[in-house]
């Protein structure tokens, strides 16, 4: 059973879930998302792992950041948690907004993780055409001042799952993406569209694990295979038949998968 906790991180409160005893995987969830995001991966791994999942600052139960940040503000407030826990190296997971989280993380931090797990991301909106980045952050932007974080949820929820979701998994995402913020997506959102993390992976020497829906149309399987050829080494794996929520669209599969790599990146 994970508890919740709130630990400070200069002068921000930021609030996680915690379960299980032994190496600790730190997991970073999306930008419609928070720690709930990852209750069945806390579920499945908290037998062998420290798994930890935290509200991002503007989420969840966490503080709000101050002022406009960047990927770098909240890779730095990540680090602060890290510390405050008494965490050194760590695995560490990132699903679509938090994968470019990890992927800064790594080439700020890289000797504090142990292995790196890319989710259903990519590699920022800078990596991407000039006119789809700013299309992309347009319409969240619009849609926040549009619509309330409900109907946001309700219009977003069939677009993140795949073709034939269950009734259970639309309704897990729905309810989790009507959770959040305005400020703190917001702050995301613009923090995401200025993030390019290409310079970062010729240096990624962590064990890298990509994983990616099959019908993933927010971020499509091409940008998994790029992530893919730019970090040497990298695993790629596709679940089948789900969206861009695929850890909460398939969890036995997408759970089966990190298990396995995270037993060899432990050299178990």
């Amino acid at each position: 059973m994970a508890t919740r906790e709130v630990i400070d991180v200069n002068r921000i409160g930021i609030s996680y879930l915690r379960a299980g005893d032994g190496p600790p995987i730190v997991m970073l969830h999306g930008i419609g998302g928070n720690a709930t995001q990852f209750q069945h991966q806390i579920d499945a791994l908290a037998d062998a792992w420290t798994v930890i999942a935290w509200d991002a600052p503007g989420y969840g139960g966490s503080g709000d950041p101050g002022g406009d940040w960047l990927m770098a503000d909240y890779a730095a407030a990540l680090a602060g948690m890290l510390d405050a826990l008494d965490l050194g190296q760590i695995h560490l997971l990132g699903q679509s907004w938090g994968g470019v989280l990890a992927q800064t993380f790594v080439g700020l931090f890289p000797e504090r993780v142990r292995s790196l797990v890319l989710s259903d991301t990519s590699m920022g909106g800078r990596s991407q055409p000039e006119a789809e980045r700013l299309a992309s952050l347009s319409a969240r932007l619009s849609a926040l001042e549009t619509m309330t974080p409900a109907e946001m949820a309700q219009a977003r929820t069939p677009a993140v799952l795949g073709p034939n979701p269950s009734a259970e998994a639309s309704r897990e995402a729905e309810a989790m993406m009507a959770q959040i913020r305005p400020t703190g997506y917001r702050r995301a959102a613009i923090a995401l569209a200025e993030a390019d993390t290409r310079a970062v992976h010729a240096h990624n020497h962590a064990p890298t694990l990509i994983l990616a829906g099959e019908h993933d149309r927010i971020v499509p399987p091409s940008t998994a295979a790029a992530l893919h050829a730019a970090i040497p080494d990298s695993q790629l794996i596709t679940i089948p038949h789900t969206g861009h929520l695929s850890g909460q669209e398939d969890p036995v599969a997408y759970n089966a998968a990190l298990r396995r790599f995270l037993e060899q990146a432990d050299g178990s």
